[in-house]
């Protein structure tokens, strides 16, 4: 399954962008900007920087390409010249907090704040339904379950035929929600998955790829001891390796997953389910200048 990522937002001509609809602050005050200027000639950059009470001309325009950061005042000020108020104001203030986190744990908080503000501004809203997909291990694996040869459209028989099991109402419900998503459907009686993509922003779906990560690396924490050795395959090596070369190793990884993407694909006659996890990270501190410890060195 090959997910779709980085849809961006576009202001439609005539059409006041939506905050609600996006996940990247900067590309919204781009789009708002753009919408009062088809507006009104006087709208411009240096006009909301005098009105936010900023003495630089170019301010907006350096937090629009990502030069520059807000802070929570700096952010309330842009706010109040641009007039966004109420749950909309509280929407752009956590926005700026989600985008400049660089804590995946933060990020999960303020994303579920965002989500739970999507919904009290549009109860109607299903939009989370894409999240769901990532965030438990088991709906990714029972799109490839309805693939197998002796798969039974019973949510009994799919949560016992995972390892680990997972309760029939967690079956059922992961069944509903794929086909609401469109990824699995019924085709001449039977489910069977689709060639549908999701597309979510790129910062949500670092968040939630996160969290989907942790729970598969758990998996196959698990699996040394569930499967024995001619099932499995864990095994790993601890390396130096140049900093310069960093790069080469994901790209090699990436370049294998494709090769195996192929294989799946062109396997036929599949009858298993299988998770394949690449695990590649530092042992010391990546980011580190001189001695890490004022200690002598011992003779």
């Amino acid at each position: 399954m090959v997910y779709t990522i980085g849809m961006a937002q576009e202001a439609k001509k005539g059409v006041e962008p939506n905050i609600f609809n996006y996940y990247d602050y900067r590309v919204f005050l781009n789009d708002l900007v753009a919408f009062h200027r088809q507006r009104s000639a006087v709208f411009s950059h240096r006009y909301i920087v005098q009105k936010a009470g900023f003495k630089s001309p170019t301010a907006l325009k350096h937090v629009i390409d990502g030069k520059r950061n807000l802070s929570l005042e700096s952010a309330n000020r842009f706010a109040a010249a641009l007039k966004i108020e109420g749950i909309a104001r509280h929407y752009f203030l956590t926005l700026v907090l989600f985008n400049q986190s660089d804590s995946v744990g933060e990020q999960e908080r303020y994303l579920n704040e965002l989500i739970e503000l999507k919904r009290a501004e549009d109860p109607s809203r299903l939009e989370e339904d894409r999240f769901e997909v990532l965030s438990q291990w088991y709906h990714l694996a029972i799109r490839e379950v309805v693939e197998l040869p002796d798969f039974r459209n019973s949510p009994k028989w799919v949560a016992r035929v995972l390892a680990p099991q997972i309760t029939s109402f967690e079956a059922s419900q992961s069944i509903a929600l794929l086909k609401r998503l469109g990824l699995i459907a019924k085709v001449e009686g039977r489910l069977r998955a689709t060639d549908r993509t999701i597309a979510t922003a790129h910062q949500v779906h670092s968040v939630k790829a996160a969290e989907y990560h942790r729970q598969m690396i758990q998996r196959g924490s698990e699996a040394i001891t569930r499967f024995k050795s001619n099932q499995r395959e864990v095994s790993g090596t601890t390396m130096r390796i140049a900093r310069r070369e960093v790069e080469n190793v994901k790209m090699l990884l990436r370049e294998f997953r494709k090769k195996m993407l192929v294989l799946a694909a062109n396997s036929t006659d599949a009858d298993q389910v299988y998770q394949l996890n690449f695990q590649f990270f530092p042992l010391v501190t990546p980011e580190r200048t001189g001695r890490q410890v004022d200690e002598p060195e011992e003779s």
